[in-house]
C-alpha cells in the first residue's frame, strides 16, 4: 500500500502527496469566438461538475482560470487503483456534463454551438509540497508544484494523437505501486528547463468515458433483495471503495477468510471478471467473482459455495454528509445456472447469511473509520 501523505519526521514543514491539474482544452479559442456571458457560464458549469465529482483524497488548492489544481493527502494511502479511478472519475463527470449541455441546449449563439470544441486534459505528479495560508486560502509551493504545472506544456497530442488525455508521471506510478495498471498506456517523456526529463504514461480519457457509456449494469436492487445488510461510516466513499477492491484489506473484514488470491485482473485492476479466491482455515476455498462495478458507486459480486450454490449481491455506497452509508443487497441463492434453491432460501439460512454479512459490513466500516480517524489526528 502506497503512503501518499507524510509529515517530515524532522519537522521540515513539507508534505508528500499527489498533485493533479484538470485543465479545459480549447478554452482560449472558445472564449474569443463566443459571447462572454454564455461562455463563462458554460465553463463555470463544467468546472463545477469536476469539483462535485472529486473524491477523497483530492482537495482543491485553487481555480486557475480554465483549470483546477488539486492535491491528495492521506495518513494511510489508498491503493493505486482507487487513486487512478478517482482522477478518471473527474473526466467522466466533465464528459457527462458536456454531453448533457450539447443534448439540451437550443441556443444558437456561438458559445452554445461551440460547446463540443471543449475538452479536458489531466496531469498527475507525486512529490513534496509546502502548505501555507494566504488571504484565508491554502496555497501549495515547491519544485514539484512547479513541475506539475509545467507538465501542462507538452507534446502529447502531437506525438500520441490523444487529445483528452491523462498523464501520470513515473514518480507517481512508483509511489502508487501502479506499474501493472499503466503497462498498456503510452510511455511519454518531456524535457523542461531547470527540471530535466520527466517520464510518464499517457492514457485516453475518451476511452474511459466510452467504456462507462457502454457498460451494462448488473445490480441487485432493493426490491429484489432476499436480504439486506447496512452500515454507516465517517469515511468518504473512496475509502470504503478501497476496502472493497483491495484484497489485503478485504481479508481483514471478510470472515472467516485466512488468505486471499486475486485472479483475472485487467491491467492490474480489479474489475468485471476478477476473482477473489478466499481460503478458510479448513482448507475450503470460496470464490468471489466481480460481475460489475462502478468506482465509488456500486460493485456486484457473485459468491460460489462448495455445494455449487451461488449468491449474487451488490454493495451500494451512498454519500452521507462527509461519510458514507453502505447497503449490501443480496439475491436469493440459486444454482450456478440460475435455478432457485428453495431449501437454501429458508428463513433460517437467510438469518445465518445476514448475521455473517452484517458482521463483515460492520467490520469493514469500522476499519474505514480508523483510517479517517488516524488521518484527522495528524493533520
Amino acid at each position: 500500500m502506497a503512503t501518499l501523505h507524510e509529515r517530515d519526521a524532522q519537522g521540515k514543514g513539507y508534505m508528500r502527496g499527489h498533485l493533479v491539474i484538470a485543465d479545459i482544452s480549447g478554452y482560449t479559442q472558445f472564449l474569443t469566438d463566443s459571447e462572454l456571458d454564455h461562455a463563462n457560464g458554460i465553463v463555470g458549469d463544467l468546472l463545477n461538475s469536476i469539483i462535485e465529482a472529486m473524491q477523497t483524497p483530492l482537495t482543491v488548492s485553487g481555480i486557475e482560470g480554465d483549470a483546477i489544481f488539486m492535491y491528495g493527502e492521506m495518513a494511510e494511502g489508498l491503493v493505486g487503483q482507487t487513486v487512478l479511478e478517482s482522477v478518471e472519475l473527474l473526466y467522466c463527470a466533465f464528459a457527462a456534463a458536456l454531453d448533457n449541455m450539447v443534448l439540451n441546449t437550443t441556443c444558437t449563439c456561438n458559445a452554445c454551438v461551440n460547446i463540443k470544441s471543449l475538452g479536458l486534459k489531466i496531469v498527475m505528479h507525486c512529490g513534496e509540497y509546502a502548505k501555507s495560508t494566504v488571504g484565508g486560502m491554502t496555497t501549495l509551493s515547491g519544485p514539484d508544484v512547479i513541475a506539475v504545472h509545467r507538465l501542462l506544456k507538452n507534446h502529447i497530442v502531437e506525438t500520441t494523437g490523444i487529445d483528452d488525455y491523462f498523464l501520470v508521471t513515473k514518480a507517481c506510478v512508483d509511489a502508487l505501486d501502479a506499474a501493472s495498471m499503466v503497462a498498456a498506456w503510452t510511455p511519454h517523456s518531456e524535457e523542461y528547463e531547470h527540471i530535466g526529463t520527466v517520464d510518464g504514461y499517457v492514457s485516453s480519457l475518451r476511452d474511459v468515458w466510452r467504456f462507462r457509456q457502454l457498460q451494462t449494469e448488473i445490480k441487485v436492487s432493493p426490491a429484489e433483495a432476499w436480504d439486506t445488510a447496512r452500515g454507516q461510516s465517517i469515511a468518504p466513499p473512496a475509502v470504503i471503495w478501497d476496502q472493497v477492491i483491495d484484497p489485503r484489506k478485504r481479508i481483514e473484514w471478510l470472515a472467516p477468510a485466512v488468505d486471499m488470491e486475486l485472479k483475472g485482473t485487467e491491467d492490474g485492476r480489479v474489475g468485471p471478471g476478477t476473482e477473489f479466491h478466499c481460503a478458510h482455515g479448513d482448507g475450503a476455498i470460496t470464490l468471489f467473482t466481480v460481475l460489475d462495478m462502478r468506482p465509488f458507486d456500486y460493485a456486484t459480486v457473485m459468491v460460489e459455495f462448495v455445494d455449487d450454490s451461488v449468491v449474487k449481491y451488490t454493495y451500494y455506497l451512498m454519500p452521507s454528509g462527509s461519510g458514507t452509508r453502505v447497503f449490501l443487497h443480496a439475491a436469493a441463492p440459486t444454482t450456478r445456472d440460475g435455478r432457485p434453491v428453495a431449501d437454501l432460501a429458508s428463513e433460517e439460512n437467510r438469518q445465518a447469511w445476514h448475521d455473517m454479512v452484517q458482521g463483515n459490513v460492520d467490520t469493514m466500516t469500522s476499519l474505514a473509520d480508523e483510517v479517517v480517524s488516524l488521518h484527522e489526528a495528524i493533520r
